[in-house]
Formats: C-alpha cells, structure tokens, sequence
C-alpha cells in the first residue's frame, strides 16, 4: 500500500485526536510538552478540558507504541487539518475496532500499520477508547467493508499474521 495515494477527511472532531499523533514527531525532536496544547485546547471545545488532557496523555503513549512497534514513522497530514493520511485513518479505525474487537477490524488495521505485537497496540488502543467514552467523545467505528474500501484489501494483511496458540503474531515477509 503506498500511504500516499490515500487521503480521508476527518469530521473536525478527530483533528485534534489525530493532532496529538502528528505531534509526536516534534515532540520526539524537542521534548517540549507545549506541543500538546493545541491538541488538548482543540479537544476541550468537544469534551471537558481535563477530560480532554487525558485523553491527550493516552492518544501518545499510544503513539509512542506505534512509533516503536512499526520501526519507521507514520505518514501525517500538517497539524489541524481535516485531511488524513491512510497511516492516520488506521490509527483512527484502531482506537475505534476496541469497541467491537471480536470483527476483525482492530487487526486487519494494526496489520496495516504494519505493527509488531497486536495485543500490546489493541491494550492501549482499547484504554484510549474507555477514556475517550469517559469523556463523551463518540467516535464513531467504519465497518471492515468500509476500512477495505479506503484502505484497499491488501495482500499485507493476508499474509502477514499468523496465528501461534491463542495470541496473534505478526510475521512480515520481504
């Protein structure tokens, strides 16, 4: 899949959830936490502001699993826009699949993030939902259909896990 022929537009609510994942890479660079402010201000015109601060805090411990469990950076879009990476939209679908987790959603979107341990992402993922529903941010989940459909069906996700007793592994081929 070539992350950039894919562009998706985010409903204003998701910028500022998706912003906090665009801030990673500054954040990384400089260690300033001030970067997280615009996120959690935006965030806070939907939720309440502490609410929205956690919510912030969880969206990059996740994307700080991302970061390490992919072993190369995400593809963004700049900061506060609408538009979306395909890297963006999987990681949007993740958060949402914890919801549901048992429609194969939450997989086939780490696949396409091509991550390393499914549990460890879906773990945090999954935290970062409960504490979005805390807040009373509804983040709406597409269907697989609709995932396949933005994303394509790709052959990534066919032949890249591997079940091994009951924990799915994820083995990438070259």
């Amino acid at each position: 899949m070539n992350e950039n022929s894919v562009t998706v537009l985010f409903p204003p609510p998701i910028v500022p959830l998706i912003d906090a994942f665009r801030s990673l890479e500054v954040l990384a660079e400089h260690y300033d936490l001030h970067v997280l402010e615009g996120p959690e201000e935006d965030l806070a015109r939907f939720m309440e502001p502490s609410a929205a601060k956690a919510v912030i805090s969880d969206a990059m411990l996740l994307a700080f699993a991302l970061g390490r469990q992919r072993g190369e950076p995400l593809v963004h879009c700049p900061l506060r826009s609408r538009k979306g990476s395909a890297d963006e939209y999987c990681i949007f679908t993740l958060i949402a699949a914890a919801r549901e987790p048992d429609t194969g959603l939450a997989l086939e979107a780490a696949a396409t993030l091509r991550v390393i341990s499914f549990e460890f992402v879906f773990a945090m993922a999954t935290d970062l939902l409960r504490r979005m529903d805390r807040g009373g941010f509804v983040l709406e989940r597409p269907s697989l259909h609709e995932f396949r459909a933005i994303v394509g069906e790709g052959e990534l996700f066919e032949q890249s896990i591997e079940p091994i007793g009951t924990e799915a592994t994820f083995r990438f081929h070259h």
